[in-house]
């Protein structure tokens, strides 16, 4: 068996991306006093791990949003994965070009994965692009010719994102997400047989979290006064 192009270097990989919603510095002011308390001391926590020179896994996310003394989850944790599997030659052609009805198979799929407006608003992945490097995945399964028996596999991470979503008027609270897709292919030959399949496994993460009240009554006026001061510096 050959595993073949399991590298990532050209898909979408971000450590940790923000997302505003409706955040601006206008907006930001009229906020609750405890929600910028929590962003600053999100941001505090964050940009300390950064500085390890590490990157900011999705680990790493969750981990510090859940021991953050100033947070607690808002909520119950949202995981799911999912595949799109097709055998045979019907899913992609073989010049690695999906037809529209394919990209609209991938997109009803990704939206299935996914089930939240929000996150599909703000990610802007663009399905096209997406079912085009699965399809040229799927192109690069080869014929086996006179070979009694191969297997062959291709894999390629096409995206791999975290996204924080900051909390805005409308949506009080921390949302963290990852989503993770793969395209792979694979081949099988016995004899004469020749047996193919490809597609998508797709994995979702997300978490939200709100100010922890137990804590924030505890802060002393100095200190939420500094922290909503850093809090309206994120976005002048």
């Amino acid at each position: 068996m050959s595993v073949k192009d399991q590298n990532s270097d050209d898909h979408l990989h971000l450590d940790l991306a923000p997302s505003f919603g409706k955040l601006t510095q206008e907006s930001v002011k009229t906020m609750d006093d405890e929600l910028k308390v929590m962003i600053a001391g999100t941001m505090r926590a964050l940009e300390k791990e950064r500085k390890k020179g590490e990157g900011i896994s999705w680990e790493t996310v969750v981990s510090v949003m859940t021991q953050n003394p100033l947070l607690e989850p808002n909520g119950d944790e949202i995981v799911r994965s999912d595949k799109l599997i097709k055998e045979g030659h019907g899913l992609f052609k073989f010049d690695g070009s999906p037809d529209q009805a394919v990209v609209e198979q991938v997109n009803s799929w990704f939206v299935s994965l996914i089930r939240d407006e929000d996150v599909l608003l703000s990610t802007h992945i663009d399905i096209k692009v997406m079912a085009d490097i699965v399809a040229q995945t799927g192109a690069m399964v080869k014929s086996f010719g006179s070979v009694l028996y191969e297997k062959e596999e291709h894999q390629k991470t096409i995206v791999d994102i975290g996204v924080l979503r900051f909390p805005d008027l409308d949506n009080p609270y921390f949302k963290v997400y990852r989503i993770k897709l793969i395209a792979w292919s694979r081949s099988k030959r016995l004899l004469a047989a020749q047996r193919d399949k490809n597609g998508i496994v797709g994995e979702y993460a997300s978490r939200r979290f709100r100010p922890r009240k137990s804590t924030m009554e505890k802060l002393s006026k100095a200190t939420i006064q500094k922290a909503v001061a850093e809090a309206e510096a994120l976005f002048e």
